[in-house]
């Protein structure tokens, strides 16, 4: 299904953003094209000015799309407790935000087992409720498949932070296509279907291209990328550093020629998959962020450029 997109006009000032909203696959959730992800630049070790310039400089860019996590820190819960703060006091309306955090592998303390169970997910969503003051989050992932769990109790709790209230949206994260299906058909039948699928994708990190970009498309899920930008960590398994200069080299000139940074095209050249209805970005400051809103509004590739940017990369087999 491709995503519908709808431009934002930010009201004060009367002008238009390269930043879109985009239906979140076939619901009625429209999330913003650029999401801020609070990763590593809202714990306790930041200035909290520094994390109201952030936020405030995304919504006058059109972001809407914010996104949170338990161990986002440090320590753990930090970025939820600053942006419940934040929130409270930024210019705009509750319902103007889409929010979504998650719960399960990694994303808290504690013992491993039974991380997908109902007892992790629903806790773990009330102790976010309670750090941000929200009354709901928008998106609520189950994030990773808990094989200890009965994928049925894992939907099951999903559908029961819609219907209590506390969500109004639910979505997978870091799923296999095969558990993905089997876990949106049962939530399809509780009357709580998939809105979301969270994602890993990046030029260099093509595996999604193989059965994941299309099961989303079939089921109808929104796809909301994280890693985008992050080539060194999706890469570094399979590159050695001289090829990944190379690379860089030879994209930061195909970037030239289309007016951009080399960042700036690969997150265009993931928001030009009609799929694709959100990429999240971890900006250090409101000029990176501002970098990122522009090349947004970029996002038209021919044949042409998707071929020489392919040619970039060498020993393309190892990556996908």
């Amino acid at each position: 299904m491709n995503c519908t997109t709808v431009e934002i006009a930010d009201a004060r000032k009367k002008e238009h953003h390269p930043v879109q909203l985009r239906a979140s696959g076939e619901s009625g959730l429209y999330m913003s094209s650029v999401g801020l992800s609070l990763e590593g630049q809202f714990g306790y070790d930041q200035a909290f000015q520094k994390m109201h310039n952030l936020l405030d400089a995304a919504l006058q860019n059109g972001i809407t799309h914010f996104d949170l996590s338990p161990h986002y820190g440090p320590p753990y819960g930090a970025a939820e407790e600053n942006f419940g703060h934040l929130a409270h006091a930024l210019p705009c309306r509750r319902e103007e935000l889409v929010v979504s955090t998650r719960s399960g592998l990694g994303t808290q303390p504690g013992p491993l087992v039974g991380f997908g169970s109902r007892k992790r997910l629903l806790s773990s969503l009330n102790a976010t409720l309670r750090r941000t003051g929200l009354e709901y989050i928008d998106v609520f992932y189950a994030h990773r498949h808990d094989p200890l769990t009965p994928i049925e109790e894992t939907a099951s709790a999903l559908d029961a932070a819609v219907r209590q209230g506390k969500a109004l949206y639910v979505g997978l994260s870091g799923y296999s296509p095969a558990i993905a299906g089997k876990v949106s058909d049962l939530l399809r039948d509780l009357g709580t279907p998939v809105a979301a699928f969270r994602v890993t994708y990046s030029m260099l990190n093509r595996w999604p291209e193989y059965g994941l970009l299309s099961l989303l498309e079939q089921e109808g899920f929104g796809c909301v990328v994280e890693g985008a930008l992050d080539f060194k960590r999706n890469a570094s398994t399979h590159l050695s550093e001289a090829e990944m200069d190379r690379f860089w080299e030879r994209l930061s000139s195909v970037a030239a020629q289309r007016g951009q940074s080399s960042s700036q095209c690969a997150l265009s050249w993931v928001l030009r998959k009609p799929v694709v209805t959100s990429v999240l970005i971890t900006p250090c400051s409101v000029r990176e962020l501002l970098k990122y809103c522009a090349a947004a509004g970029q996002t038209r590739f021919t044949d042409s450029d998707v071929s020489t940017i392919d040619r970039c990369i060498p020993d393309r087999e190892l990556l996908w």
